[in-house]
């Protein structure tokens, strides 16, 4: 409650900034869920608009920058830092590796983006003026040597999701029931991560075990990862339903 408290007097004085002094506001970075609710919380505000950008069309986690009505910014206008770091084959190297290195560092987490670690590179988003910080003062992450750049927005490389198809079947559309399935867990672990607010469907948190999904779903499972209900595929025998999902990696 104190987040969300804080949330809305932050937009609200943003808001005000924005429609009065005709400017833009850039501010952290947000999960998916953040920005669906920044997004029906500045409904209020009829003299400012939001909008968000985390560096290229499929990044989760991105910045928002409140603005007057009318002038919304252009993706090149946000100030965020592309920083590119080469890996060694076979380096091991994390994303929790270079999460907690960048936050060693002394930067806030809320001023990262998304970090990607693929094909021996990481790339990931900062709050500019962060990635020259990155850049002239990170030399390792879980003990192998980097040297970080700064990269131009043309040589951002942009990551469409992995993801791998399942296959489940389950007694009902009940969300504790696919989230059993999915990721292998007891009906009691699934209603636990409902119940402690830690499953999002279309970045809407929820909170009872006995909420249905329907096809075109999106759920997320924080610390387990997130699926898309592809569709349903039949019944069984017993009356049991199938379900095919897109489990991203």
């Amino acid at each position: 409650m104190a987040q969300k408290d804080f949330l809305s007097e932050r937009l609200e004085e943003s808001a005000r900034m924005a429609s009065e002094r005709m400017i833009r506001i850039y501010t952290d970075f947000y999960e998916p869920n953040l920005q669906h609710i920044i997004e029906r919380e500045m409904g209020r505000y009829p003299a400012s608009g939001c909008a968000f950008f985390g560096g290229h069309d499929f990044t989760e986690r991105k910045m928002l920058c409140v603005h007057p009505r009318g002038e919304a910014p252009s993706e090149r206008d946000f100030p965020i830092d592309c920083v590119q770091i080469p890996l060694p084959k076979k380096s091991g190297v994390s994303h929790r590796d270079v999460l907690g290195s960048v936050l060693a560092l002394g930067v806030e987490r809320d001023q990262t983006g998304e970090i990607t670690v693929r094909d021996n590179l990481v790339q990931l988003f900062v709050a500019r003026p962060i990635g020259q910080l990155i850049a002239d003062e990170l030399r390792q992450i879980g003990g192998v040597g980097v040297i970080p750049r700064i990269a131009s927005p043309d040589e951002v490389k942009v990551y469409e999701p992995r993801f791998t198809p399942v296959s489940v079947i389950i007694p009902s559309m009940r969300i504790d029931a696919l989230i059993h399935a999915v990721y292998r867990l007891s009906r009691n672990e699934a209603a636990a991560f409902v119940k402690g607010e830690k499953v999002f469907i279309n970045h809407e948190v929820i909170t009872k075990p006995g909420r249905d999904v329907k096809e075109g779903d999106i759920v997320s499972v924080r610390s387990k990862g997130r699926f898309v209900v592809e569709k349903v595929a039949g019944q069984t025998k017993k009356g049991n339903i199938k379900i095919d999902v897109k489990k991203f990696s």
